[in-house]
This record gives C-alpha cells, structure tokens and sequence, in this order.
C-alpha cells in the first residue's frame, strides 16, 4: 500500500472517532440535558409541604342546657354541651390554625389554640338529629379541622355517641317541648273542683292528645292522672287555646283542675306536672308550679 494511502485511512479513522466521542459527551445537542426519574421515582424539590396530621375523639355529653344573650330581645338557643378532644401535629414546623366545625360548612366555628387538649363545645338541637326506629335518641357530627400556614389543611369528622337527651328542655321526635306553668285563677279553697294551674306549651311540634298523659304530685305526694275533658279522675285538663282540633300545639294549654277530690287542701300547694308521650314512652317536660 502506498504510503499516501495509508495517511489518508489514519485520517479518516482518527475523524470517526472523534465524531464518535463528541456524539456521546452531547456537544453535537442529540441528548437532553435535563435529567428523567426512573419510573415509579417522582420529582421532589425543597419546596414540599406536608399537611397536618390530627387525631380526635368525642369523650362525653354533658346536657341540654339554655344560653341567653344580653340584649334587650333575650334571644336564647338550647341545646347540649358536648366535650371534645384534638392533639395535632405540623412536620414542617409550620404554624396551625385549627378548630371545630359544628355545622360542617367548612368554616371553624370554634377555635383552639393548643396542640391538644379538651374543649367544651355548645350544639344547639337544630344541629341533632333524631335516630329513626328509637325511643327519642340523637345522634350529630362534627369536625376537626386545621391547616398550616402555607394553607395545607385535613379535617377529621367526629360522630357524637347517640343518646337521650335530658334535663329541663326535653327533645322528642325532632321537636324541643318547653312548657310554662302559673297559678290558674281564683283561689284554692277546701272544695272539690277548685282551677289549681295553668300549663302552656311554649314551644314544640303537634302533640296529638291520644298519646299525652299528664299527672300530676301535690307537695310530693303520689302521682295522680288527670283526665282530659271527661272528668273520669281526680283531676281534669281543660283545654284553652286552639281547641277545635286533636292536637296541644304551641300557645295552647291546659287548666288542671280539681275533679270531686280536694287535692290542695292547705290553701298553697307546690304542684308538679309530668307530660308523657305515651306512645314512645318518654317524658317530654317536668314543670313546677304553684297553686294559690
């Protein structure tokens, strides 16, 4: 082979590989510089946040009570007191704004401001709703909830352990009975068929009479029915208010009177009155009142 020849091949090789090199280090732009996570591998940055994590729990109901405003109206909401409890925690260190919402709109309606620990919370009985098939039991949920500063949030929803709910306001079958009660007019003399009190429903849905019973104790003394219009016992009710139909509704009442029994036989006597659902077997109101 001609030396010429050979110099001319030595060339050609040394240009090839030299192809071959810039090729596979990426000068000649045939790779991507940025770099594709192997699959099933995400990309993370140092910008990740995480949300809260938070745990909590309903520990007890504590009763129906009433809570009155200051203003000149006395607007007041009844329902019950339950006690709740939260802990949470933030990985990011981030700080948490956190509390419950009773009514589940995604608003905190109640805020706390410790990582854990116990509140008191008031729900009023809109929020109640009556267990179908049982005997008057409620049961409502709420919600824990929090987020981080860098608006990261999680809620937790909380089922109240369904129950009865009792004390001076009863709640019966998706309605809450109130009742008033006053000395009836004219005064108790030693007579048989004296007016004693007057009792008022105040608040509540329709109560149809077949399923009411009313009893009453004088000064603690035994229970005793009174009857409803028929004079069948020692005491009687006598409906005022809307009478034309079967129901004690709401501004109607009873005059409990006496029926061919002195029952108040010392001038004053302290009367407590027990309404009844008979139908469900459940006590709707407790009221006390005095005969004069």
């Amino acid at each position: 082979m001609q030396q010429g020849t050979l110099m001319q091949l030595l060339r050609t090789i040394n240009v090839l590989t030299l192809a071959s090199l810039l090729i596979l280090t990426g000068c000649f732009g045939l790779t991507d510089d940025a770099i594709v996570p192997a699959d099933g591998e995400g990309s993370h940055t140092d910008s990740d946040n995480h949300p809260p994590n938070i745990n909590a729990f309903f520990n007890q109901l504590s009763g129906v009570e009433e809570y009155r405003s200051s203003n000149a109206t006395h607007e007041y909401s009844i329902g019950a007191n339950v006690t709740m409890y939260h802990s949470a925690i933030d990985i990011d260190g981030d700080a948490l704004t956190m509390g419950w919402d009773i009514d589940l709109d995604g608003t905190i309606d109640s805020n706390v401001s410790t990582l854990s620990g116990f509140e008191t919370i008031f729900i009023p009985t809109s929020l109640w709703h009556t267990i179908p098939g049982t005997a008057g039991e409620l049961m409502t949920t709420i919600a824990f909830v929090a987020f981080d500063s860098n608006n990261a949030g999680t809620s937790q929803l909380i089922d109240i352990t369904p129950r009865q709910l009792t004390g001076t306001y009863m709640y019966n079958n998706g309605g809450l009975y109130t009742f008033g009660g006053e000395d009836a007019t004219g005064s108790v003399t030693d007579g048989t068929g004296d007016d004693l009190i007057r009792i008022t429903m105040s608040q509540g849905s329709d109560l149809n009479w077949a399923s009411i019973s009313v009893k009453i104790s004088v000064d603690n003394g035994a229970p005793i029915t009174c009857s409803n219009g028929d004079a069948s016992g020692n005491c009687d009710l006598v409906e005022y208010g809307h009478t034309g139909d079967q129901f004690w509704s709401v501004g109607d009442g009873v005059t409990i009177v006496e029926s061919g029994q002195d029952l108040c036989t010392s001038g004053t006597c302290v009367i407590k009155v027990t309404i009844t659902d008979t139908h469900r077997g459940i006590t709707l109101d407790e009221t006390t009142a005095v005969a004069e």
